[in-house]
Protein backbone atom coordinates (compact mmCIF):
# COMPACT_ATOMS: atom_id res chain seq x y z
CA UNK A 1 0.00 0.00 0.00
CA UNK A 2 0.94 3.42 -0.80
CA UNK A 3 -0.20 6.22 1.28
CA UNK A 4 -0.75 10.34 0.73
CA UNK A 5 -1.02 12.26 4.18
CA UNK A 6 -2.72 15.44 2.50
CA UNK A 7 -1.54 18.49 4.52
CA UNK A 8 -2.58 21.44 2.38
CA UNK A 9 -5.26 23.16 4.60
CA UNK A 10 -5.11 26.23 6.66
CA UNK A 11 -7.90 24.96 9.40
CA UNK A 12 -9.31 28.63 9.70
CA UNK A 13 -12.11 27.17 12.81
CA UNK A 14 -8.89 26.49 14.85
CA UNK A 15 -7.71 30.64 14.43
CA UNK A 16 -5.97 31.85 16.21
CA UNK A 17 -3.81 28.47 16.99
CA UNK A 18 -3.99 27.34 13.34
CA UNK A 19 -2.79 30.01 11.22
CA UNK A 20 -1.68 30.32 7.28
CA UNK A 21 1.96 29.71 7.47
CA UNK A 22 1.26 27.12 10.98
CA UNK A 23 -1.71 25.24 10.22
CA UNK A 24 -3.62 23.17 12.73
CA UNK A 25 -1.85 19.77 11.58
CA UNK A 26 1.41 21.04 12.19
CA UNK A 27 0.16 21.86 15.73
CA UNK A 28 -0.22 19.99 19.06
CA UNK A 29 -3.64 20.54 19.50
CA UNK A 30 -3.42 16.96 21.55
CA UNK A 31 -0.79 15.93 23.03
CA UNK A 32 2.70 16.37 22.28
CA UNK A 33 3.26 15.73 18.63
CA UNK A 34 2.14 17.89 15.65
CA UNK A 35 -1.08 16.06 14.23
CA UNK A 36 0.81 15.32 11.11
CA UNK A 37 3.48 13.84 13.51
CA UNK A 38 0.90 11.45 15.15
CA UNK A 39 -0.66 10.72 11.78
CA UNK A 40 2.64 9.65 10.19
CA UNK A 41 3.39 7.68 13.48
CA UNK A 42 0.00 6.27 13.01
CA UNK A 43 -0.09 4.82 9.49
CA UNK A 44 4.03 3.84 9.10
CA UNK A 45 4.04 0.63 10.51
CA UNK A 46 0.86 -0.15 7.85
CA UNK A 47 3.54 0.17 4.58
CA UNK A 48 6.28 -1.76 3.79
CA UNK A 49 8.66 1.78 3.51
CA UNK A 50 8.96 4.99 4.71
CA UNK A 51 8.97 5.14 0.77
CA UNK A 52 5.63 4.10 0.43
CA UNK A 53 4.92 7.28 2.32
CA UNK A 54 3.93 10.37 0.42
CA UNK A 55 2.74 14.19 2.03
CA UNK A 56 0.24 16.66 -0.22
CA UNK A 57 1.19 19.82 0.70
CA UNK A 58 1.29 23.82 -0.17
CA UNK A 59 3.94 24.63 -1.17
CA UNK A 60 4.42 27.78 1.49
CA UNK A 61 4.79 25.41 4.39
CA UNK A 62 7.68 23.21 3.03
CA UNK A 63 9.61 24.73 5.75
CA UNK A 64 7.07 23.13 8.59
CA UNK A 65 7.11 20.22 7.28
CA UNK A 66 10.85 19.76 7.06
CA UNK A 67 10.55 20.69 10.65
CA UNK A 68 7.58 18.15 11.79
CA UNK A 69 9.17 15.22 9.08
CA UNK A 70 13.07 15.86 9.11
CA UNK A 71 13.01 12.14 7.23
CA UNK A 72 10.81 12.48 4.59
CA UNK A 73 12.64 12.64 1.56
CA UNK A 74 11.91 15.43 -1.36
CA UNK A 75 10.47 12.84 -3.88
CA UNK A 76 7.86 11.77 -1.55
CA UNK A 77 6.36 15.85 -1.50
CA UNK A 78 3.49 16.46 -3.14
CA UNK A 79 3.83 20.66 -3.64
CA UNK A 80 0.54 22.53 -4.38
CA UNK A 81 1.27 26.03 -5.67
CA UNK A 82 -1.88 27.41 -4.07
CA UNK A 83 -5.06 25.94 -2.80
CA UNK A 84 -7.31 24.38 -5.16
CA UNK A 85 -10.16 22.43 -3.11
CA UNK A 86 -9.40 18.44 -2.50
CA UNK A 87 -10.86 17.67 -6.22
CA UNK A 88 -7.38 19.17 -7.89
CA UNK A 89 -5.33 18.70 -4.96
CA UNK A 90 -6.14 14.37 -5.35
CA UNK A 91 -6.01 14.92 -9.18
CA UNK A 92 -1.98 15.97 -8.39
CA UNK A 93 -1.44 13.17 -6.26
CA UNK A 94 -2.80 10.44 -8.57
CA UNK A 95 -0.78 11.99 -11.78
CA UNK A 96 2.64 12.31 -9.14
CA UNK A 97 1.90 8.68 -8.04
CA UNK A 98 1.03 7.44 -11.44
CA UNK A 99 4.48 8.62 -13.02
CA UNK A 100 6.54 6.43 -9.77
CA UNK A 101 4.36 3.66 -9.04
CA UNK A 102 2.21 0.39 -10.32
CA UNK A 103 -1.38 1.01 -11.86
CA UNK A 104 -2.09 -1.90 -8.95
CA UNK A 105 -0.98 -0.61 -6.49
CA UNK A 106 -3.62 0.13 -3.78
CA UNK A 107 -3.24 3.85 -2.61
CA UNK A 108 -4.85 5.50 0.77
CA UNK A 109 -5.51 9.20 1.25
CA UNK A 110 -5.89 10.84 4.24
CA UNK A 111 -6.20 13.85 6.17
CA UNK A 112 -3.21 14.72 8.54
CA UNK A 113 -5.32 16.22 10.70
CA UNK A 114 -7.81 13.36 12.13
CA UNK A 115 -7.83 12.23 15.90
CA UNK A 116 -8.38 8.21 15.48
CA UNK A 117 -8.54 6.71 19.14
CA UNK A 118 -7.22 3.27 18.08
CA UNK A 119 -3.95 3.14 15.89
CA UNK A 120 -3.97 -0.76 15.66
CA UNK A 121 -7.79 -0.90 14.52
CA UNK A 122 -7.25 1.90 11.94
CA UNK A 123 -4.37 -0.37 10.26
CA UNK A 124 -6.75 -3.11 10.90
CA UNK A 125 -9.01 -1.14 8.55
CA UNK A 126 -6.38 -0.43 6.03
CA UNK A 127 -5.40 -3.94 5.61
CA UNK A 128 -8.80 -5.23 5.35
CA UNK A 129 -9.41 -2.55 2.89
CA UNK A 130 -6.55 -3.42 0.80
CA UNK A 131 -7.75 -6.79 0.36
CA UNK A 132 -11.07 -6.05 -0.34
CA UNK A 133 -9.59 -3.37 -3.35
CA UNK A 134 -6.73 -6.00 -4.40
CA UNK A 135 -9.85 -8.46 -5.47
CA UNK A 136 -12.81 -5.82 -6.13
CA UNK A 137 -10.80 -3.12 -8.58
CA UNK A 138 -13.69 -1.40 -9.70
CA UNK A 139 -14.43 0.20 -6.44
CA UNK A 140 -13.82 3.24 -4.21
CA UNK A 141 -13.95 2.60 -0.68
CA UNK A 142 -13.52 5.49 1.95
CA UNK A 143 -13.45 4.74 5.75
CA UNK A 144 -16.37 5.78 7.91
CA UNK A 145 -17.25 5.48 11.62
CA UNK A 146 -20.46 5.18 13.38
CA UNK A 147 -21.28 8.92 14.20
CA UNK A 148 -22.12 9.48 18.38
CA UNK A 149 -22.73 13.08 18.41
CA UNK A 150 -25.27 15.27 16.10
CA UNK A 151 -22.53 17.18 13.85
CA UNK A 152 -24.64 19.00 10.77
CA UNK A 153 -21.18 19.16 9.15
CA UNK A 154 -20.72 16.31 7.93
CA UNK A 155 -22.10 13.64 5.29
CA UNK A 156 -23.66 10.26 6.38
CA UNK A 157 -23.61 6.97 4.28
CA UNK A 158 -26.08 4.48 4.71
CA UNK A 159 -24.89 1.20 4.93
CA UNK A 160 -26.19 -1.23 2.35
CA UNK A 161 -25.26 -4.70 1.39
CA UNK A 162 -22.45 -6.32 3.65
CA UNK A 163 -19.63 -6.72 1.04
CA UNK A 164 -17.00 -8.06 3.58
CA UNK A 165 -16.16 -8.64 7.07
CA UNK A 166 -12.96 -9.52 9.47
CA UNK A 167 -13.94 -9.94 13.21
CA UNK A 168 -14.11 -6.00 14.40
CA UNK A 169 -13.82 -4.48 10.49
CA UNK A 170 -16.60 -4.45 7.77
CA UNK A 171 -16.92 -3.06 4.35
CA UNK A 172 -20.85 -2.14 2.99
CA UNK A 173 -21.89 -0.54 -0.23
CA UNK A 174 -22.80 2.72 0.24
CA UNK A 175 -27.03 2.87 -0.16
CA UNK A 176 -27.49 6.35 0.44
CA UNK A 177 -25.73 9.72 1.04
CA UNK A 178 -27.12 12.13 2.73
CA UNK A 179 -25.23 15.74 2.90
CA UNK A 180 -25.20 18.26 6.25
CA UNK A 181 -28.49 16.34 7.33
CA UNK A 182 -30.48 19.28 9.65
CA UNK A 183 -30.17 18.52 13.89
CA UNK A 184 -33.37 16.44 13.56
CA UNK A 185 -32.66 14.61 10.54
CA UNK A 186 -28.91 13.90 11.63
CA UNK A 187 -30.62 12.81 14.67
CA UNK A 188 -32.78 10.52 12.95
CA UNK A 189 -29.49 9.21 11.01
CA UNK A 190 -27.74 8.59 14.23
CA UNK A 191 -31.20 6.72 16.13
CA UNK A 192 -31.30 4.31 12.95
CA UNK A 193 -27.78 2.47 13.46
CA UNK A 194 -27.26 1.90 9.86
CA UNK A 195 -25.74 5.39 8.67
CA UNK A 196 -21.99 6.62 8.87
CA UNK A 197 -19.93 9.49 9.11
CA UNK A 198 -17.81 10.39 6.12
CA UNK A 199 -14.46 11.09 7.62
CA UNK A 200 -12.72 12.28 4.25
CA UNK A 201 -10.44 9.29 3.49
CA UNK A 202 -10.01 7.02 0.77
CA UNK A 203 -8.50 4.22 -0.89
CA UNK A 204 -8.17 3.00 -4.33
CA UNK A 205 -6.59 1.14 -7.17
CA UNK A 206 -4.38 3.88 -8.68
CA UNK A 207 -5.05 2.65 -12.02
CA UNK A 208 -8.61 2.81 -11.28
CA UNK A 209 -8.57 6.41 -10.03
CA UNK A 210 -6.55 7.26 -12.84
CA UNK A 211 -9.09 6.48 -14.95
CA UNK A 212 -11.79 7.72 -13.60
CA UNK A 213 -10.08 11.10 -13.41
CA UNK A 214 -9.06 10.81 -16.90
CA UNK A 215 -13.15 9.95 -18.24
CA UNK A 216 -14.74 12.15 -15.53
CA UNK A 217 -12.45 15.48 -15.55
CA UNK A 218 -10.03 15.35 -18.34
CA UNK A 219 -8.96 18.73 -18.62
CA UNK A 220 -7.97 18.68 -15.08
CA UNK A 221 -5.96 15.34 -15.26
CA UNK A 222 -4.09 17.24 -18.85
CA UNK A 223 -2.86 19.95 -16.48
CA UNK A 224 -2.02 18.22 -13.56
CA UNK A 225 0.10 15.72 -15.65
CA UNK A 226 2.02 18.63 -17.26
CA UNK A 227 2.36 19.93 -13.81
CA UNK A 228 3.93 16.70 -12.69
CA UNK A 229 6.27 16.49 -15.61
CA UNK A 230 7.50 20.36 -14.98
CA UNK A 231 7.86 19.26 -11.07
CA UNK A 232 10.22 16.43 -12.25
CA UNK A 233 12.22 18.48 -14.74
CA UNK A 234 12.48 21.22 -11.57
CA UNK A 235 11.85 24.06 -13.87
CA UNK A 236 9.90 26.37 -14.51
CA UNK A 237 7.73 26.90 -11.21
CA UNK A 238 6.03 30.05 -12.73
CA UNK A 239 4.23 27.98 -15.02
CA UNK A 240 3.56 25.36 -12.90
CA UNK A 241 1.31 28.17 -10.39
CA UNK A 242 -0.20 29.52 -13.81
CA UNK A 243 -1.57 25.87 -14.69
CA UNK A 244 -2.71 25.02 -11.67
CA UNK A 245 -4.60 28.48 -10.84
CA UNK A 246 -6.51 27.70 -13.44
CA UNK A 247 -7.95 24.70 -12.72
CA UNK A 248 -11.77 24.71 -11.32
CA UNK A 249 -11.70 24.68 -7.53
CA UNK A 250 -13.60 21.75 -6.67
CA UNK A 251 -13.70 18.98 -4.17
CA UNK A 252 -13.63 15.37 -4.58
CA UNK A 253 -16.60 14.58 -4.14
CA UNK A 254 -18.01 16.90 -6.98
CA UNK A 255 -14.84 15.73 -9.35
CA UNK A 256 -15.14 12.04 -9.09
CA UNK A 257 -16.58 10.03 -6.15
CA UNK A 258 -20.57 11.28 -6.19
CA UNK A 259 -20.08 10.16 -9.97
CA UNK A 260 -18.20 6.65 -9.44
CA UNK A 261 -20.50 3.67 -9.69
CA UNK A 262 -18.95 1.69 -6.90
CA UNK A 263 -18.95 3.71 -3.45
CA UNK A 264 -18.24 1.50 -0.43
CA UNK A 265 -17.38 1.90 3.15
CA UNK A 266 -14.81 -0.03 5.47
CA UNK A 267 -16.16 0.34 8.95
CA UNK A 268 -14.57 -0.60 12.24
CA UNK A 269 -16.57 -1.22 15.77
CA UNK A 270 -13.47 -0.82 17.71
CA UNK A 271 -12.68 2.89 15.98
CA UNK A 272 -13.10 6.42 17.74
CA UNK A 273 -12.67 9.28 14.61
CA UNK A 274 -12.99 13.34 14.74
CA UNK A 275 -11.58 15.59 12.36
CA UNK A 276 -10.65 17.81 15.09
CA UNK A 277 -11.51 20.69 12.52
CA UNK A 278 -13.79 22.77 15.25
CA UNK A 279 -12.92 23.64 18.91
CA UNK A 280 -15.85 22.82 20.21
CA UNK A 281 -15.36 19.16 18.57
CA UNK A 282 -12.15 19.18 20.42
CA UNK A 283 -13.78 19.88 23.62
CA UNK A 284 -16.20 17.35 23.30
CA UNK A 285 -13.64 14.03 22.48
CA UNK A 286 -11.05 15.41 25.08
CA UNK A 287 -12.74 16.30 27.58
CA UNK A 288 -12.97 13.74 30.18
CA UNK A 289 -16.34 14.78 31.99
CA UNK A 290 -18.69 17.95 31.92
CA UNK A 291 -17.67 19.19 35.05
CA UNK A 292 -13.99 19.69 34.73
CA UNK A 293 -11.85 21.42 31.95
CA UNK A 294 -9.50 21.30 29.25
CA UNK A 295 -6.58 23.23 29.22
CA UNK A 296 -3.29 23.48 27.58
CA UNK A 297 -0.40 25.52 28.89
CA UNK A 298 -0.15 28.40 32.02
CA UNK A 299 -3.90 27.97 33.00
CA UNK A 300 -5.89 29.05 36.43
CA UNK A 301 -9.31 28.05 36.64
CA UNK A 302 -11.58 28.77 39.32
CA UNK A 303 -15.51 27.58 40.00
CA UNK A 304 -15.20 26.98 35.99
CA UNK A 305 -16.30 23.72 34.13
CA UNK A 306 -16.87 22.58 30.85
CA UNK A 307 -14.37 24.86 29.55
CA UNK A 308 -11.36 24.72 26.80
CA UNK A 309 -8.81 26.87 27.53
CA UNK A 310 -5.57 27.51 25.48
CA UNK A 311 -2.57 29.09 25.91
CA UNK A 312 0.20 29.15 24.12
CA UNK A 313 2.45 31.86 25.79
CA UNK A 314 4.78 30.25 28.44
CA UNK A 315 5.18 34.48 29.83
CA UNK A 316 1.64 34.67 30.61
CA UNK A 317 -1.21 33.12 32.61
CA UNK A 318 -4.64 33.02 31.38
CA UNK A 319 -6.93 32.57 34.47
CA UNK A 320 -10.98 31.88 33.98
CA UNK A 321 -12.89 32.72 36.89
CA UNK A 322 -16.79 31.28 37.17
CA UNK A 323 -17.50 31.22 33.71
CA UNK A 324 -18.87 27.87 32.06
CA UNK A 325 -19.03 26.12 29.03
CA UNK A 326 -16.85 28.69 26.74
CA UNK A 327 -13.74 28.39 24.40
CA UNK A 328 -10.58 30.29 24.99
CA UNK A 329 -8.05 30.34 23.10
CA UNK A 330 -4.85 32.70 23.12
CA UNK A 331 -1.80 33.11 21.09
CA UNK A 332 0.65 35.81 20.57
CA UNK A 333 -1.18 36.71 17.12
CA UNK A 334 -4.67 36.35 18.53
CA UNK A 335 -7.08 35.73 21.47
CA UNK A 336 -10.77 34.10 20.91
CA UNK A 337 -12.95 33.94 23.69
CA UNK A 338 -16.33 32.34 22.62
CA UNK A 339 -19.60 30.11 23.89
CA UNK A 340 -18.68 26.16 22.98
CA UNK A 341 -22.16 26.31 20.84
CA UNK A 342 -20.80 29.28 18.70
CA UNK A 343 -16.97 28.64 18.34
CA UNK A 344 -17.34 27.37 14.49
CA UNK A 345 -18.36 31.10 13.98
CA UNK A 346 -15.03 31.67 14.30
CA UNK A 347 -14.47 31.13 10.55
CA UNK A 348 -16.77 35.01 9.92
CA UNK A 349 -14.20 36.13 12.46
CA UNK A 350 -11.40 35.20 10.40
CA UNK A 351 -13.32 37.09 7.57
CA UNK A 352 -13.74 39.72 9.45
CA UNK A 353 -10.05 40.02 10.30
CA UNK A 354 -9.47 40.02 6.14
CA UNK A 355 -11.77 42.78 5.94
CA UNK A 356 -9.54 44.81 8.54
CA UNK A 357 -6.78 44.33 6.35
CA UNK A 358 -5.08 43.02 9.24
CA UNK A 359 -3.23 39.80 7.86
CA UNK A 360 -0.50 39.78 9.89
CA UNK A 361 -2.95 37.84 12.51
CA UNK A 362 -3.94 35.07 10.15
Amino acid sequence: MKIVIRAGGTGTRLWPMSRQNNPKQFQAVVGDNSMIQDTYNRIRPAVTSVEDIFVSINQSMSGVLAQALPNLAPANIISESESRNTGPAMCLEVCYLSSLCSADDIVASLPSDDFISDAEAFRNLLKLSEKFLSQHQDYILTPAVRPTYIDTGYTYFKAGQNLEADGEEAIYQVAKVVEKPNHDRCQELIDSGIYYCHTGMYIWRLGYIQSLFESLQPEMTKVCREIVSLMKSGTNQQKIATLYAGLEKMSIESAITDKAPKLAMSVSSGLGWSDLGKWNIIKRMLLSKPTSNLTKGRVIVNKAKNNLIYNTNPKKVVVVNDLHDIIVVDTPEGLFISSSLHSVDVKDCVAKIKEKGWEESL
